[in-house]
C-alpha cells in the first residue's frame, strides 16, 4: 500500500491511512495528500442521522412561502407555466424562500413524472419545498377499500355537504394508506410533509355517521386524533428521521384550545409535529373573532364580529389584530399556559403540556365576494399587516394562501 500524508477536516477525530480510514464524527472534508504533496483524494463523509435532523430543522425555520396547486406544479401547458414562472420570479426577487405544493387532494394523489424534477430545481435554488397532503377527506379509495370510510346507517358511504367521502381516522388501513403515500412523497425529494384535513368532518349530517373503527361512545375525538398524530410521526420519521412534519389547523383552534367538535386540539398536535400552520384567514372567522384581555402582554380584549353595521368594525377589516392575537393565544397553549378563550369560561385542559412545535401560520392573500361587496379588499397593505403581525408574534415564518396561485408582490420585501 502506498503511504500518504493526511489532512483531516476540522472537528474530526480519526485514524486515517491511504485506502482506508475511520472517524468518529463527520467533517466538512477529509483530504488525502500524495507523497509529492498533491491532493490524491477528497472524501466527503456521510453526516450522522443527528446532524441531518439538526440541519433540516435549522433550514426549516423562518420559511416564508406561498401555496401552489398540483396543476400549476405539474402541468406543462402555457397557463400553468405562466403562473409557475410568476412564483419563481417572486422567489428570486423577494423575501419568499418556500413553496407548498399539493401532492394529494380529495381526489387522491396528484403527482406526475414532472414533479420530482421541479422539486429538484427548487431545491437547487435553496427553496424549502413542502408537500401538502389532504389526509382523511379522500374520495380515491371508496371503490377499492370501502372499509376505510365513514358510512351511513344503511351502509352507504357518508358524504359531507360538498359530496366528499371521509376516511375513519382510526382505520388501520386508512392510516397505512396515508403513511405509504407519505413515503412516496419523501422519495420525490420534498423537505417537509404538511398534513391537512387531519380531523373529523365538520359539516354534513354528522349525527348519522357510522364509524367502522372509531368508537364515539368510549373515545373522545381528540384522543383518536392524538393517536393518529403519534402513529404518523413515528412511521414517517422512522422512514426518514430528518423529514420535517407540519399540520394545518382551523384558525379557531388558536383561540379555543379545547376540541371544536372535529378532534383538533392545539396541545395534542404540538407534541407530534415540528410546525403548526393555523389558517388565520380573517375572512374565515365566520362567527367573529373574540379574545379576552391579555394580562401577560397588557393587551385589551378584542371583539370583532364577522358582520356589523360598519364593515370597519368586523374581523376581516382588522387583519393584523386577528393574526397577532391568534398567535399570542396559540403560543401560550404550546408553552403550557392555558388562558381561557372566553372570559366567562371555567373549563381547562386536563394536562397542559409545553410543546417544542413552532407556529408558521397561513395568511390570507385572497378576496371573498362577501368582503369586497362591503369594501374590504386584501391589498398589499392588508397582506403586509398580516405578515408584520406574524413576525411581531414570533412566528417561525409564514405562508400565503391564494387558490388561484396569484400573490401580492407589493406586500413582500425585496431580497
Amino acid at each position: 500500500m502506498r503511504k500518504a500524508k493526511v489532512l483531516i477536516g476540522v472537528g474530526v477525530v480519526a485514524v486515517v491511512t491511504y485506502g482506508g480510514f475511520e472517524y468518529f464524527r463527520p467533517a466538512p472534508e477529509v483530504i488525502v495528500y500524495g507523497l509529492t504533496g498533491g491532493i490524491e483524494e477528497r472524501i466527503q463523509p456521510q453526516k450522522t442521522v443527528q446532524d441531518r435532523i439538526a440541519d433540516a430543522y435549522q433550514r426549516s425555520q423562518n420559511v416564508k412561502g406561498v401555496y401552489m396547486t398540483a396543476a400549476v406544479a405539474n402541468d406543462q401547458g402555457k397557463p400553468a407555466t405562466f403562473l409557475r414562472d410568476q412564483i419563481a420570479d417572486l422567489l428570486e426577487t423577494t423575501e419568499l424562500n418556500g413553496v407548498v405544493i399539493d401532492v394529494k387532494e380529495t381526489g387522491g394523489a396528484e403527482m406526475t413524472p414532472h414533479l420530482k424534477p421541479f422539486v429538484e430545481i427548487l431545491k437547487q435554488k435553496n427553496v424549502w419545498v413542502i408537500a401538502r397532503i389532504a389526509a382523511f377527506r379522500d374520495d380515491s379509495q371508496v371503490a377499492a377499500h370501502p372499509e376505510y370510510y365513514l358510512k351511513r346507517p344503511g351502509g352507504r358511504i357518508w358524504r359531507d355537504n360538498n359530496g366528499h367521502a371521509w376516511m375513519d381516522p382510526m382505520s388501520p388501513g386508512a392510516r397505512a394508506y396515508i403513511a405509504d403515500f407519505s413515503k412516496e412523497v419523501i422519495d420525490a425529494g420534498f423537505d417537509e410533509l404538511q398534513f391537512d384535513y387531519i380531523r373529523f368532518p365538520s359539516d354534513g349530517d354528522t349525527d348519522n355517521i357510522v364509524y367502522p373503527d372509531y368508537r364515539p361512545t368510549t373515545t373522545p375525538k381528540y384522543v383518536a386524533l392524538r393517536d393518529f398524530f403519534s402513529y404518523a410521526h413515528d412511521t414517517v420519521k422512522g422512514y426518514k428521521p430528518e423529514i420535517i412534519l407540519s399540520a394545518d389547523l382551523f384558525g379557531y383552534a388558536a383561540i379555543e384550545p379545547e376540541d371544536l367538535g372535529i378532534g383538533q386540539r392545539l396541545a395534542d398536535i404540538g407534541n407530534h409535529f415540528d410546525y403548526i400552520s393555523l389558517m388565520l384567514y380573517p375572512s374565515h372567522f365566520y362567527s367573529g373573532f373574540y379574545v379576552p384581555a391579555d394580562s401577560l402582554r397588557d393587551l385589551p380584549a378584542v371583539s370583532l364580529p364577522s358582520r356589523a353595521e360598519s364593515s370597519r368594525d368586523t374581523a376581516p377589516a382588522h387583519p393584523g389584530d386577528v393574526v397577532l392575537r391568534s398567535l399570542y393565544s396559540a403560543s401560550d397553549v404550546l408553552a403550557g399556559v392555558y388562558r381561557l378563550a372566553a372570559a366567562s369560561s371555567s373549563r381547562a385542559l386536563e394536562q397542559p403540556i409545553a410543546s417544542n412545535a413552532k407556529l408558521r401560520p397561513w395568511l390570507q392573500d385572497f378576496n371573498l365576494g362577501v368582503d369586497t361587496s362591503r369594501g374590504i379588499i386584501y391589498d398589499a397593505k392588508a397582506v403586509r399587516a398580516e405578515i408584520d403581525a406574524a413576525e411581531k408574534a414570533g412566528a417561525s415564518g409564514w405562508l400565503l394562501w391564494n387558490a388561484s396561485n396569484v400573490y401580492t408582490a407589493a406586500a413582500l420585501k425585496p431580497k
